[in-house]
């Protein structure tokens, strides 16, 4: 039960990072990769937030808030300062902010690793049909499920949400249809930077805060995207929790040292099998 439960939670924060560069990519076509950073950035924000004010929620609407700025940084670079019609030059712009934002922090912090406390219920665990599991853990399976689950309402049933869906599809016919398309991009930029946080929030307390958390989170985080597929937030969620296990159990049973090459070769048979991913979105137009 400990393993199932820590292999769910580690997957959990891939799925939070999964889904935030899912949303991007199917609003702007763009690969964020400095989604890893903005968790970085919530992360410290976090640690630094908490040390000054005990209130549960003011520490999460604060570090939501730094994930969301850095989302519209992202957005503005991608969108604004860089010609809109080349998607490589979108792309490399993010991985500008990437080495940006984490050389800032060694800069800043230096690579060692501040601690950061457990949000909300503290370091204590909990007994469930008789096995003590980490109330973090839990807390972390029951957050991810409430943000996608949110996201879901968020983009099926809203008017908003479905204004996003719609520049997703095309922009230029959603441009015709009134939808106000900047804003709309830049709305699900900031989502994604605010999953981003909430990520950084929930993970720090298990691996403390650096400068490089990101890039050992990201890469998993888009293998779990791909594999789900990369344009479904369901995909992004499964494939997150599916490769935390992975890597849990490859961690357990064959060694730490092993755990990659067990999580590489399951992704290059997923991909061998069904290239576009386990739950690509269909996408249907009228002719």
């Amino acid at each position: 039960m400990n393993l199932l439960i820590g292999g769910l939670a580690l997957g959990a924060v891939y799925a939070l990072l999964a889904i935030g560069v899912v949303l991007i990519f199917r609003a702007s076509g763009v690969v964020n990769f400095a989604q890893g950073e903005l968790m970085m950035v919530s992360a410290y924000v976090y640690v630094f937030v908490s040390q000054h004010f005990s209130t549960p929620l003011l520490q999460l609407g604060i570090a939501l808030g730094a994930g969301l700025l850095g989302g519209l940084l992202c957005y503005c670079v991608a969108h604004i300062l860089l010609p809109t019609g080349s998607k490589i030059a979108q792309v490399i712009g993010t991985l500008a902010i990437l080495i940006l934002l984490q050389a800032s922090a060694r800069y800043l912090f230096t690579d060692v690793p501040l601690r950061a406390e457990v949000w909300i219920f503290g370091d204590r665990n909990v007994d469930i049909f008789g096995t003590s599991l980490p109330i973090n853990s839990i807390m972390i399976l029951g957050i991810t499920i409430i943000a996608t689950a949110a996201i879901f309402y968020w983009q099926g049933l809203t008017l908003y949400g479905r204004a996003v869906r719609a520049v997703a599809e095309d922009e230029w016919r959603a441009a015709l249809c009134g939808i106000h398309v900047k804003s709309t991009l830049a709305v699900s930029w900031a989502v994604g930077g605010m999953l981003a946080g909430l990520a950084g929030i929930l993970i720090s307390p298990l691996i403390g805060v650096f400068p490089t958390m990101g890039d050992s989170i990201l890469l998993p985080a888009f293998i779990g995207a791909v594999m789900g597929g990369f344009s479904s937030i369901l995909g992004g969620l499964i494939g997150g929790l599916a490769l935390g296990l992975i890597q849990t159990y490859a961690t357990v049973y064959i060694g730490g040292s092993m755990k990659e090459v067990v999580t590489f070769l399951i992704f290059i048979a997923v991909m061998l099998w069904r290239p576009t991913g386990l739950f690509t979105v269909q996408m249907s137009r009228k002719v």
